[in-house]
Order: C-alpha cells, then sequence, then structure tokens
C-alpha cells in the first residue's frame, strides 16, 4: 500500500485529501453495517494480523462516527478486536526492532501504529465521555456498577486501565525508527497525551478506586515527557486542566512528582513554576476557582518535592503584593513546606541559612497581612513549623511576641490559629518542663553569682599595663604583619609557605592562646597559618565570625567583587587584633546551645580523653568551667524570657474565655490546660475562670470544661488507688481554699458532673470525711472546711453521703470547733441543706419532704452556737452563719417558727442582760419632757446581728408559708384525690347519681372544686403573712418599731453595719405584709437616697426590686426614684439599679415609659460592666415587639435637653447603637414622621442637629423618603444649620444608592429644594450678622432714649430661623410655656395603685399642710429627709400620653398626616415635659 495516513486534528479531514498519496477514508457505512464490518476483522485480524487496520480502517471509522446509535454489545467487540491488534502490534515492532526491517515495512508499520492509535484513542475519548455522563438510573449509582453494560461483564474502568498500560508498554519501544527521519511527530505524541489528558477530566480519577488508572495515566504521560520531548506542552496542559478542573490538583501534583522522582525530568515542575509566577495577579483575583486550584497545586508539590521548588520560588513571590489572597496563601504554603522539609536540617551552611531566614521574615511579616484568610492560613503554617520543630530558637521570641498581638484579631480564626500556636510553642519549648517565672528568676540570679565569682577580676593596674604594652606592641608589629598577610594573599611565597594542621582534640581556646605567643615571638606568617587553618576548623566562634573590635567588618565583608582581596586582608587583621589585645572568652552564642540536651553540655564527662589532654585540663580548669557556667546562664535566661511572654498571654486569654464565638472559648481553655500543666505562673487565673463555663449553654463547652478539670484534678495515672484518691481530694480541696462564691457555685456542678459519671472514686469520699473530722494527719482549718464543701458537693447528686452522716456532722461541724469556727458552721449548714433538695418540692410526686423534730441535736446545736456566739465580735462570719442556719431549720424543722423564736429571745435575753439604764438620762428626760422614758444601751455590733436573724427569720416565715407550707398543702390533697379515684366504680356512679338528683352545682360540673380548694389555701396563707407575721400581736411585730427606729435615725444609730442590717431587715420585713410595706416604703426610698454608704444604697436597689415583683402596685408611683439611681455616684449602685430595672422591665414588672432614657445615658457609663449590661438590656428589649420603636421619640427628647440629657457626642453614640433595632420599614416610616414634626418643638440649637442626625440614622424607603419631603416645611427653617444640612445630605447619598432611577428625579428635586433653603438661611443669618454689628457701631453715636421714648432697633432674630416666621414661632413657644405650667400643678393617681400614705383622701383637706407619719416620739435629732410620692408623679400625665403615641405606627395619632389646630403647641408641650429634672420630687422633713 503506498499511502501515507496522516493523523487528522478533526475526524472530517479524513474525508477529504490534500496530498495524492494521503489516506481517505472511502466509505462511512451505516449503523446497521458496522457491526458486520467490525465482525469481518475477526478473520482478518487471525490471518493479518495489526496490518488488518490497513484494510479495515473505514468500518472502524464508521465505528467512531455512529458510536452513539451502535449497539453497546457491537462497540464492547469493536474495542476487544483493537486491543488484540495493539498487542500483537507491540510484539512486531519488538521483532523488527531486533531483526531490522526494510523501508516498505517499516512504512506499514508506521501506518499500522498511527491507524491503531488513532482509532483506539478516538474510541477510548467515547467511552470516557459516556462514562461521565450522568445516570438517571439511581439504583445503579453506587461504585463501578454504573460503568458496566447490561449483562455486567464489561468495565470500562478496568479496560481503560488495560489500554493506558499497553500504550505505555508501546511508547517504551523504539518507534521512532518507523519514521524517516527517526523523530516521532508531534501530531502522534498530541494524539496520545490528547487522550490522557481527556480522561484526567473525569471526576473519578481523583478518587481511590482509580488509583491505578491513575498511576497508568502519569505513566503514560511521564514517557511522553520523557522520550518524545513533551515537557514544555505538559506543563502548559497542566495550567490549563488546573484553571479549569479543581479536581485535578492531587492527580497533577502526583504526576510531577513521578516525572521528578522516577523519570527525572526537572525541567517539568520549574515550567510549572514559572508559568504560575508569571500570571497576571488581577487575573488570577477575578478566577477565584482557579487560582484556589493552583494554589493547592503548589503546596501539594512542595510537600511531595520541596528541593526541586525551593531554586524556583523566586519566581513566586511576586504574587505576595497581588490582590488574590488565594494565591498568597498557596506562596506562603510552599515556603512553609521548603523550611519544614529542606531548610530545617542539622549542619546548614551559611547559604541555606540565609534563605531560611528570608523565608521565615517572610512569614512573619505575613502574620500581619490584610487579609484575615492569609493571616490565619500563616499562623498554620508556623503551626506546622513548630510541630515540626523547625523554627530556630533565635525566632522564637520574636514569633512569640507577634502571635501573641493576633490574640487581638477581630476575626475568629486568626484568634484561633493564635491560640493554637502558643500552645504548640509551650509543649515543644526546649527549655523546661516547669516554667514558673518566680523560681526561674531566683535560680538566674544564682547561677549569675556563680558567674560572677569563676569570672576573672577586673583588670588591676598591673594587668591595664600589660594591656596597654600589648597595644603598644600590637601597633609595632601591625606593618609586618601586614605585608606578610599581602604577600601570602597574593601567592608571591607560596612555595615558601607554612602548611598548618590542627588536631582533632584541640580546642579554640588554646589554639589562640598559641597564636599570640607566635606573634610574640615574631612568626608573623605561621600565626597567620594558625589563624586561617582554625577559621576553617572553628567557623562559628565568635571572633572569626565578626571580629569584637570592629562591628563594620561584616558591611566590608560584603562590598564589590573587585575588592575582595582587600577586605579578607582587613578582616585577617582585625582578627588578629582582636586575639591579641583583647583578653575576654567570648561568651557563647544563644544559637549555639544545644537546648534540647541542656544536661549534655554542663555534665560533660571530664574523664573522656583524659589521658591525652591531662596538661590542658591542669592548665585551662578555669576556662572550661567558665564555659559551661556560661551555658547554664544563657539557657536560664533563654528561659525566662519564654516564660515571661507566655504569661503576658494569659490576661488575654482570659478575655478569650468571655468570647461569644465557641472557638475561642475552646481553645483558650485546651490552653489555660496545658499552661497550667507547664506552670505557668499565672495560668491558675484562667484556670478559675472557666470554672464558670460548666453552665454555658454550648454543649461542646461545657464538655470542654468537665474534661479540661477532668485532665488536671482526677487523671492521676499510676498510683494504687488509695493514694490516688489521696491526690485527688487535695487537688480538689485546693480549689475550695479562696474561692469566690461563683467559683463555689461552678465547682459544685463540676463535682456534680463528676459524680454522676461516676470520675469521683468511692475512697475519694472515705479520705474527705478523714479530712473533716480532723482525723487525716496534719489537716488544717482550711482544709478541714474544703473537705466538708467537697462532700456537700457530692452530695447533690448523692444525698446518701450526707443522710448516712448527719450525726458526724451535727458533732463535727457544729460542736466546739463551731464556737470559734462560724465558717465551718455555715458549711455545715450548707451541707445538710442537702438533705432537702433542691427548689420547690414537688406535688405530683408524692414524696414527704424530709423533716427532723424540732427538738433535734441539730437545731439544739445551732442554737446554742448563734446565742453564745453572738456576743463574739471578733469574727465577721457570725451574720452569713446566721442566714445558713435560719435557712436550714426552717428547711429541716418540723416547727421552724417555734425554734427561731426561742433563739431569737435568747439573744433579746443577752441584750437585755448586758445592758445597763442610764439613769443621767431618764434624769434628762424627766426634765425636758415631764415624763419618764427608760433608755437601754447595748452594743452596736449586737443588736446589729439581731436585727439580722431577725430579719431572715421574717423573711423565711415567708418562704416557708407560701411555698413549703402550700406545697405540702396541694401535695396532701393531691394524695387524697388520688385515693378517691382508687376507689370502687360503682361506688363512684351512686355517688354521681346521688349527686345528680340533688342538684350539682356548677363548680361540680366544669371540675372548678378542687381549684376553688387551692384559691382558699392561698388566700389564707396570704392573710396569716399579712396579718400574723410582721403585724398583730406576735414576735416580729414587737422587732418592727425596732428596726424602723434603727432606720429612721442614722445620726444616733452612726454605725454603718448596723444601719446596713436594719436597712436589710427592714425590706424582708416589708416583703412579708403589704400593710407593713406601704406604711414604710416612704422611710426606705429616704435610704436609698440619703444613704452616705454605697453598699446600704446598693443593697437597698435589690431589696426594692423584690418588692416590685411581690407589691407591683404599691411600688409603681416610685418608679422614678428608681430610676433616679442610674444617676448614682456610687458605680455599684448603678450596677445593681441597671440590673434590678432589667429584670423588671423584661419580666413585664415595670411599664417601659419615657424614663427608659435613663437606662439609655448607661450605655455610654464610664464602667465597661455597666455599659455592656445597658446594651445588653436594650438587646433583649428589642425582642419584645415593637418595644424599642415605642419609646425612641420620647427618650431622643430627654437625652437632647440641654438640662437633663447627654453631651451631643455621647447622645450620639447611644442613638447609633438604639438605631440598629429599627429594622421594619414601617417603624422607619412612622419615626421619619414623627421626628419631623417634633423639629417644631425645639427650644435649643443644639435639638435641630439631634434630631437631624437620629434621622440620618434610619434606612429609608421610596415611603419614607416622601414622608421626609412632605414634612419639609416642619424643619425648613433649621435647614440653615450646617450640621442639620450635613445629616439631611446624608439621607440623600444613601437614597441615591439603592432607589429606582423613577425615585431618583424626585429625590433630585428634593435635594434642590434643600440646597436652596440651605443657601438661603446662610445669607439671612450673614445679614441679620451684619446688622447686629451695624445697630452696635450705630449705638455708640446716638443720642440717649428719653424715658417715655421706644427704641427704634429691632430684636435679632435667633439662629436658624428665616424671618417670615420669626414672630410666630415665638409666640407658639410662649404659649406652649404657659401650657406647661397649667399641666404640671396637678398629676393623676396612677393607676392600679392603692391609696399611698402621701395622698390619701384625708390629704385633700390638709393640703400642704398634712402632717407625716410619726416613727419616733423620742427622736429629736433626725437629719434626713423623707420623700412624697405625690411629687415624684408630676409627669406621669405626660408619660401616658407619650405612651398612647408611641403605640404601633398604624395606630393614626394627630401629629401624622395634616396637623390639627394646636397640635403645634401640644408636641411642644409633650416635648417640654419629658426633662428629667422637673419630675424631682419636694423633699419636706419629719414633722415630729
Amino acid at each position: 500500500m503506498n499511502f501515507d495516513f496522516a493523523l487528522p486534528l478533526n475526524p472530517k479531514d479524513l474525508l477529504e485529501s490534500s496530498v495524492a498519496s494521503q489516506y481517505v477514508v472511502n466509505e462511512v457505512y451505516s449503523s446497521r453495517q458496522v457491526a458486520d464490518r467490525v465482525m469481518g476483522c475477526k478473520t482478518a485480524l487471525r490471518t493479518e494480523g495489526p496490518v488488518m487496520i490497513l484494510d479495515h480502517f473505514d468500518g472502524f471509522y464508521s465505528l467512531l462516527h455512529h458510536f452513539k446509535t451502535v449497539d453497546p454489545a457491537e462497540r464492547e467487540i469493536g474495542w476487544e478486536l483493537l486491543i488484540e491488534a495493539q498487542q500483537k502490534l507491540i510484539n512486531q515492532i519488538s521483532s523488527l526492532e531486533d531483526g531490522g526491517s526494510d523501508p516498505q515495512t517499516s512504512h506499514q508499520m508506521l501506518n499500522t501504529l498511527k491507524m491503531l492509535c488513532y482509532v483506539l484513542c478516538r474510541l477510548a475519548e467515547l467511552f470516557e465521555a459516556e462514562a461521565c455522563k450522568p445516570t438517571t438510573d439511581t439504583a445503579s449509582g453506587k461504585g463501578r456498577g454504573r460503568k458496566k453494560t447490561a449483562a455486567g461483564s464489561w468495565d470500562w474502568e478496568a479496560e481503560k486501565e488495560r489500554f493506558l498500560e499497553l500504550t505505555a508498554h508501546l511508547l517504551q519501544l523504539e518507534l521512532f525508527r518507523l519514521w524517516d527521519p527517526p523523530v516521532v511527530e508531534e501530531e502522534f505524541v498530541n494524539l496520545i497525551s490528547g487522550c490522557c489528558y481527556k480522561m484526567f477530566e473525569n471526576p473519578t480519577v481523583s478518587q481511590v478506586r482509580c488509583q491505578g488508572t491513575r498511576a497508568a495515566l502519569i505513566q503514560v504521560l511521564g514517557i511522553l515527557v520523557k522520550r518524545y520531548n513533551h515537557a514544555l506542552s505538559a506543563s502548559l496542559k497542566i495550567i490549563q486542566l488546573l484553571q479549569h478542573f479543581e479536581h485535578v490538583v492531587s492527580p497533577m501534583a502526583q504526576a510531577v512528582h513521578v516525572f521528578v522522582e522516577q523519570f527525572g525530568i526537572k525541567s517539568v515542575a520549574s515550567e510549572i513554576m514559572r508559568e504560575l509566577g508569571s500570571m497576571d495577579p488581577q487575573d488570577l483575583a477575578r478566577d477565584n476557582s482557579g487560582t484556589r486550584a493552583y494554589a493547592a497545586f503548589l503546596v501539594e508539590v512542595a510537600e511531595k518535592i520541596p528541593a526541586v521548588i525551593l531554586p524556583s520560588i523566586s519566581v513566586l513571590l511576586c504574587h505576595l503584593d497581588g490582590e488574590s489572597y488565594t494565591m498568597r496563601n498557596g506562596v506562603l504554603g510552599v515556603m512553609g513546606e521548603i523550611v519544614m522539609k529542606v531548610l530545617s536540617k542539622e549542619n546548614l551552611d551559611k547559604k541555606a541559612k540565609a534563605t531560611r531566614d528570608q523565608l521565615l521574615d517572610t512569614l512573619e511579616d505575613h502574620i500581619h497581612d490584610v487579609n484575615s484568610f492569609v493571616r490565619a492560613r500563616v499562623l498554620k503554617i508556623w503551626l506546622s513549623l513548630c510541630e515540626a520543630i523547625a523554627i530556630p530558637l533565635s525566632r522564637q521570641h520574636g514569633l512569640l511576641e507577634l502571635v501573641v498581638g493576633r490574640l487581638h484579631d477581630k476575626t475568629a480564626g486568626v484568634r484561633k490559629g493564635s491560640v493554637q500556636l502558643i500552645k504548640a510553642l509551650l509543649m515543644t519549648n526546649p527549655f523546661a518542663a516547669k516554667l514558673p517565672v518566680s523560681e526561674l528568676q531566683s535560680n538566674l540570679e544564682k547561677e549569675e553569682e556563680k558567674l560572677k565569682q569563676l569570672m576573672p577580676e577586673g583588670p588591676s593596674q598591673e594587668e591595664t599595663e600589660v594591656r596597654g604594652k600589648a597595644e603598644e606592641s600590637w601597633a609595632a608589629m601591625e606593618s609586618g604583619i601586614q605585608s606578610i598577610i599581602k604577600q601570602m594573599s597574593e601567592g608571591d611565597e607560596q612555595d615558601e609557605s607554612i602548611s598548618v594542621e590542627i588536631a582533632e582534640d584541640t580546642q579554640v581556646e588554646s589554639t589562640v592562646i598559641e597564636i599570640r605567643e607566635l606573634l610574640d615571638k615574631s612568626q608573623y606568617r605561621k600565626a597567620v597559618s594558625l589563624l586561617k587553618a582554625a577559621m576553617d576548623s572553628w567557623p562559628d566562634y565568635e571572633l572569626f565570625v565578626e571580629p569584637a573590635k570592629d562591628e563594620n567588618s561584616a558591611d566590608e565583608e560584603g562590598e564589590a567583587d573587585d575588592d575582595e582581596c582587600n577586605t579578607q586582608q582587613t578582616k585577617l587583621m582585625e582578627i588578629l587584633k582582636a586575639l591579641y589585645v583583647g583578653e575576654q572568652t567570648p561568651v557563647p552564642m544563644i544559637e549555639d546551645i544545644d537546648f534540647a540536651n541542656p544536661e549534655k553540655l554542663l555534665n560533660a564527662d571530664t574523664t573522656e580523653g583524659q589521658d591525652s589532654a591531662n596538661e590542658k585540663q591542669a592548665n585551662e580548669p578555669v576556662v572550661n568551667e567558665l564555659t559551661k557556667q556560661q551555658v547554664l546562664v544563657q539557657y536560664i535566661k533563654a528561659c525566662v524570657n519564654f516564660a515571661k511572654q507566655v504569661q503576658q498571654a494569659v490576661p488575654v486569654m482570659c478575655q478569650l474565655l468571655g468570647s461569644k464565638t465557641p472557638s475561642d472559648v475552646m481553645e483558650a481553655i485546651e490552653f489555660f490546660v496545658t499552661a497550667f500543666e507547664f506552670g505557668v505562673s499565672n495560668s491558675m487565673e484562667g484556670v478559675r475562670r472557666m470554672m464558670v463555663l460548666v453552665f454555658s449553654k454550648e454543649p461542646g463547652i461545657k464538655e470542654a470544661v468537665v474534661a479540661a478539670y477532668r485532665r488536671l484534678y482526677l487523671d492521676v495515672p499510676g498510683l494504687a488507688p488509695r493514694a490516688r484518691a489521696s491526690v485527688i481530694v487535695k487537688n480538689l480541696m485546693s480549689l475550695t481554699i479562696g474561692a469566690t462564691l461563683g467559683e463555689h457555685t461552678s465547682l459544685e456542678e463540676l463535682v456534680s458532673e463528676f459524680m454522676k459519671s461516676n470520675d469521683l472514686p468511692p475512697q475519694a469520699i472515705q479520705i474527705l470525711w478523714e479530712y473533716f473530722t480532723m482525723k487525716h494527719a496534719n489537716t488544717t482549718e482550711d482544709e478541714s472546711r474544703g473537705a466538708l464543701s467537697i462532700l456537700g458537693m457530692a452530695a447533690r447528686s448523692d444525698v446518701k453521703i450526707v443522710k448516712s452522716n448527719i450525726d458526724v456532722l451535727v458533732s463535727v461541724g457544729l460542736g466546739e470547733r463551731a464556737h470559734k469556727d462560724f465558717l465551718l458552721a455555715q458549711d455545715t449548714c450548707a451541707t445538710l441543706l442537702k438533705l432537702a433538695g433542691e427548689g420547690k418540692p414537688k406535688i405530683l410526686g408524692g414524696v414527704e419532704p424530709f423533716r427532723l423534730p424540732a427538738n433535734h441535736d441539730m437545731f439544739v446545736r445551732i442554737a446554742d452556737v448563734l446565742v453564745k456566739g453572738v456576743e463574739d465580735l471578733s469574727s465577721n462570719h457570725w451574720v452569713p452563719f446566721s442566714v445558713q442556719a435560719v435557712t436550714a431549720i426552717y428547711r429541716l424543722a418540723e416547727h421552724p417558727d417555734q425554734v427561731c423564736g426561742d433563739i431569737i429571745k435568747q439573744i433579746a435575753g443577752v441584750i437585755m442582760k448586758g445592758s445597763q439604764v442610764s439613769e443621767a438620762d431618764n434624769e434628762k428626760e424627766k426634765e425636758d419632757d415631764g415624763e419618764p422614758e427608760n433608755t437601754f444601751s447595748c452594743s452596736s455590733g449586737i443588736l446589729s446581728r439581731f436585727l439580722a436573724l431577725s430579719g431572715q427569720v421574717a423573711f423565711q416565715q415567708l418562704v416557708h408559708l407560701d411555698v413549703m407550707v402550700l406545697g405540702e398543702l396541694k401535695r396532701r390533697r393531691n394524695i387524697q384525690k388520688q385515693r378517691e379515684k382508687n376507689k370502687d366504680k360503682k361506688k363512684n356512679k351512686d355517688a354521681d347519681k346521688t349527686q345528680d338528683g340533688d342538684g350539682t352545682t356548677m363548680e361540680d360540673e366544669m371540675g372548678l372544686t378542687g381549684a376553688s380548694a387551692e384559691d382558699s389555701e392561698a388566700e389564707y396563707i396570704r392573710k396569716i403573712c399579712e396579718l400574723d407575721i410582721v403585724t398583730g400581736e406576735n414576735l416580729l411585730a414587737f422587732l418592727g418599731p425596732l428596726v424602723v427606729m434603727v432606720c429612721s435615725n442614722p445620726g444616733k444609730f452612726s454605725d454603718p453595719d448596723l444601719r446596713s442590717n436594719a436597712a436589710l431587715a427592714l425590706a424582708q420585713f416589708m416583703l412579708v405584709s403589704s400593710k407593713f410595706c406601704e406604711a414604710h416604703l416612704q422611710l426606705l426610698f429616704t435610704i436609698l437616697e440619703k444613704a452616705p454608704e454605697p453598699t446600704i444604697r446598693a443593697n437597698t436597689i435589690i431589696a426594692v426590686g423584690d418588692l416590685t415583683f411581690h407589691f407591683p402596685n404599691l411600688i409603681e408611683p416610685w418608679t422614678p426614684n428608681l430610676y433616679a439611681r442610674l444617676r448614682d455616684e456610687s458605680a455599684q449602685v448603678r450596677k445593681n439599679t441597671l440590673m434590678a430595672l432589667t429584670h423588671l422591665i423584661l419580666n413585664d414588672m415595670v411599664k417601659v415609659k419615657g424614663q427608659i432614657s435613663e437606662m439609655a445615658t448607661c450605655i455610654v457609663d464610664a464602667d465597661e460592666r455597666i455599659a455592656a449590661l445597658s446594651k445588653l438590656f436594650f438587646f433583649e428589649l428589642s425582642k419584645k415587639g415593637n418595644a424599642i420603636y415605642n419609646i425612641m421619640p420620647d427618650m431622643i427628647s430627654r437625652l437632647s435637653d440641654p438640662e437633663t440629657g447627654l453631651p451631643q457626642d455621647q447622645f450620639k453614640t447611644v442613638m447609633r447603637y438604639l438605631f440598629a433595632f429599627i429594622h421594619k420599614d414601617r417603624q422607619a416610616d412612622a419615626l421619619v414622621e414623627k421626628l419631623c414634626h417634633r423639629f417644631r418643638t425645639t427650644r435649643t440649637e443644639r435639638q435641630p442637629q439631634d434630631l437631624a442626625f437620629c434621622l440620618a440614622l434610619l434606612n429609608y424607603s421610596e415611603k419614607g423618603m416622601r414622608k421626609l419631603q412632605e414634612n419639609f416645611a416642619c424643619y425648613a427653617d433649621k435647614v440653615s444649620d450646617p450640621d442639620v444640612f450635613a445629616s439631611f445630605t446624608s439621607i440623600l447619598g444613601k437614597a441615591k444608592k439603592f432607589t429606582k432611577p423613577e425615585v431618583k428625579v424626585f429625590i433630585d428635586e428634593f435635594e434642590k429644594n434643600l440646597t436652596e433653603v440651605h443657601t438661603k438661611g446662610m445669607e439671612d443669618d450673614a445679614v441679620a450678622e451684619k446688622a447686629g454689628k451695624a445697630s452696635a457701631a450705630a449705638g455708640k453715636f446716638k443720642k440717649p432714649t428719653a424715658p417715655g421714648e421706644k427704641s427704634a432697633v429691632k430684636k435679632q432674630p435667633a439662629k436658624g430661623c428665616t424671618p417670615a416666621r420669626r414672630g410666630r414661632r415665638k409666640q407658639t413657644m410662649d404659649s406652649s410655656d404657659e401650657e406647661e405650667e397649667d399641666t404640671t400643678v396637678s398629676t393623676p393617681t396612677a393607676r392600679r395603685t392603692p391609696a399611698h400614705p402621701a395622698s390619701r383622701s384625708g390629704a385633700k383637706k390638709r393640703g400642704r399642710g398634712k402632717k407625716m407619719v410619726v416613727l419616733d416620739s423620742s427622736d429629736e435629732d433626725s437629719d434626713d429627709e423623707l420623700f412624697d410620692v405625690k411629687d415624684s408623679r408630676e409627669n406621669s400625665d405626660d408619660d401616658q400620653e407619650n405612651d398612647q403615641e408611641n403605640q404601633d405606627p398604624a395606630v393614626s395619632t394627630p401629629s401624622s398626616g395634616s396637623p390639627k389646630k394646636g397640635a403645634r403647641s401640644s408636641g411642644r408641650k409633650k416635648l417640654l415635659n419629658t426633662g428629667g429634672t422637673r419630675t424631682s420630687s419636694r423633699r419636706r422633713p419629719i414633722i415630729t
């Protein structure tokens, strides 16, 4: 056959011929004929072999042409024939290589090869394209089954692998011999490689199940690159595939690795790096998908062949300054892999070290990258370097400082990476397993003292003279040495040069001494030769690297190449001078110290080589010891610096524990666990702080905290059970010592979790009892109390721990030790309270509450400790103990009121027994009042404790009746109901019939009988609390006047503790009875206002909050006084007030009114805690419907009031925060209209500015913009103000960005009108200013006006007002002021509020001359004033009006739409009545 088969670029090219000898397909058979033609090739293949393709090519071409319509079975048959032909072709070509061939045979084989490969590659591409199509058969969508035919006998994946293996075998033959000249044509190479690249486009190629296929593809490409000059094309094709297919990242990286390692072709990797480096950074920034693939490919290649990538890293550095952060991540990842796997080895040369330092410098710079993803990625790279121990020790100090700074990053991912890196640096530190700074610092001072002792003393006068002589000698020999060095460097006397060799066991110090001796002997040539040999032997020696006497030598060494010889000579001269004149041994550099094995340096085997170096050790023992000591000092210094840096990170880590991001909290917990294990000094602070996170709502955080404490305090491996339990007990007791109330509560939750998970062994409970009873050796009081606390915590999960040891608790905890240690008694009562359980009693449970007889030894001992200890004023823990004691009595005793009553009587007896009658006072009172009155004196401390106990008893009596007794009644009634239900059904039916016959009540039919019983019981309990506890004829009622007298006479009872406990007792008495509460509310609020001690005010505000929950109607008139405490000078009082109001408002106990602006002022409070609490309050309030929207107009008016509002900068801060909660367009539109109408009521220059600023904070819809224009007349006269105009300009600027095109015309017109009014107003202001100056100048020359004449000078218009509206505006303002005076005279009674002592019916008759309630007739020196509730409610009308106005915006208001007559004056009246100072209460002294 005399034709040439040309590989076509397009299959259609085979149908036409451009050359006479080119092969052309004669006929394309139909799809029906293809099967016969393919089947006819079987016989030809057996007889002719692979050359049969020459005669039957048209049939296979037709198969390719009709591939989609041909039956799959026929396709598979054709594929099998071609594969068999390929195998035979390989054998024939192999035989031709061995025996040679004539040109005709070679030509025939070449056509056969090209035809067969063309058909196979094209058919493989078609099979691959069909396999990549998604299947609609969900049943066959798993695994390799979907690639099979219906018969399941043919698997394309396996066939593809077989084809690739045969192709690789074929390409390994010397195919080039078939061509003339013997060069394989490029089309043939592109045919094979193109088929391979097509297969790489299949996403399954990156899966594990296609590992064989992937390896075969890479093998074929490797052969093409190695033997067929395909390297450049492969590089470009790999980049193209990466750009379009992300799944080829790993296969392409594997291919490049195989090219380099197996085929030894590094040019592909270099070419790929060059191409990637030359890409446009802007294109990379636009193509995120391709850039992501490039970056991942670079990192994966760097992991596999970092040494090959290192020479080409410079071409990628340009992308570090590009816009694409993804590419920066990739380049930085490549740097990290290179440093980790190539430049972290030992014995690096100077060039490698310099490269490493450059790469690490770049990584350090990008810790502060502008993109957070890059910062996070760099920190992960550093983390990998740290874990691989690839960070030089000299860099750790600077790196740790940078990473600690990143703890403040605004991105959570960066903070997470920073914490992980600090933890890794701590875990891999080469210094020590424990890093307490104080101990390390003391060790450093000791070792430095030893070093001073070993160091030679300061130069004496003789030594100074010797040193001076050495310098003179050096000056004399300097010229001779310089000439010798010049001769040796030029090589003039090379034959006479002396060759010097240094023995292996020689030390550098001895060599330095020998050089000095040679210089003294004028043997300069030998000294220089010895110096050069020493520099070769010890290149890192400090004097050889950088001479001590000239710091610029290193710079001189790096000058131009033509001056290199002179630089070397100068360096030798400087080193020789330093060696000859210098006298101190250089300190070893920190990089030269083996910190991984410091003991190896410090405890070197001095006996090694002892026989050969006895003389040296005898001559230089001080030098060896000095060097070791210097190494030790350097080691401890580095250790101290590292520990201090880690210690500086602890406060920031503590802040991360309170982060809202769970990842910050989790990482901070892990850090503190690691830091505590390494003994970081202040890590215990973080360990205690993270304890409270056990109450976190995030399950992951709670589990992390429990796991952390389990790891720190319970995991004690390698010990016997008893020893392990003892260690656990000591660890837990250490947490109780010095713990705050919050830490104690958190620890209780932790111990409860440990008990639930059985992490606390039974032996530990037994050891805790031993510590509590002090049977354990050397037990301290603190340890005993700590063990008792842990037992109480464990009893929360298992009450049997306490129930089985009540006698031990009573005998030890309430025995003799309790009389001296009230803390022990307090903890004992707290532990005994675990017997009663937690929370309210369960009504439906049917379990009878645990109670003990009133004469039980427990209560006898409690009473004994209380009574006998009341006189022991040396301890401050009696009152806390009394609180726990009274609580324990009421929860555990059967008749607690009797027990506590006896205790009160006994303590009263102690007071009366110690009191004495003052005869002098009695005589004086007889003279003054005419009637005797006994006065008792007692210790203020004892009285203070007595009142505290009385108040606690009153409070617990209320809880006992309202919760325990009522709950027990309900439980018993529930049991009775259950018994009735279990009776015989027949009897129940008879009873029902009887009731029906007798006539059933409506309550019986509706099932309300039980409800009525419950109501009657609750009413009975309420009646008892109201009339029979603190009022009436009973013990606590007799104590009430005493409490009131102490509270009413702060001058007489000046002890702060006494007044504090009396105020609390008063509040507790008031909680019991509304009658008692109403009678003494004025006194309580007087204490809240006038008490000089912040502690009393802070406690009282909490009590007022409790009273509001209990008696809301009584406290409602006093709400302004409650809000007034938000301006208290004490931060603690403001904080407590804010918390109390937050709970009251969010629980709907206090109505949200305009006074809530006081809470808004707390947003800018100087105390960060108060500001955070205030923001949290408004955040929660925003979830309650339209609450924020309703209060916004009045809040703006109050806060912008110049008399009672905020400074303008703080006002803007508050408004920015609050307006962020206005999300609905409907609310924003309504606020636009309301705020526009408020412009007419402004009184000062600042108020329009504030209103305009608030308008600028809103998000405007089209409707909102139209409302703004419709109300233009409301603020037109204010636009002349530059600040107001700037706010409106910002509104228009925002509106232009999002409005529709048709609305922009309206906005442009609005802007034009606004600008015109602003310009006109500015001109009017300028004219008015000139007129004022002219009239002032004219006044100097004007004649004096006669008394009866009027001045002709007109009044100056106010700033911001147009002249046309000047008079009318003034008249309106004056009328509004008059109306304001009228409205503030009468104040309506608050709704749902009973008659108040200050405003009863009799008050109308008495008028302003009414008398207040006399608290104590004998009180003549009271120096306080009480408040009248009537004056504290001046603005209730205004509040009601504002509340009515600020409801849902759907409600029409008088100010919406067109203003009605009088709307302006009424609106102005509302605004003026919102000032906080106008609601201040009048004060009236007590009338006695």
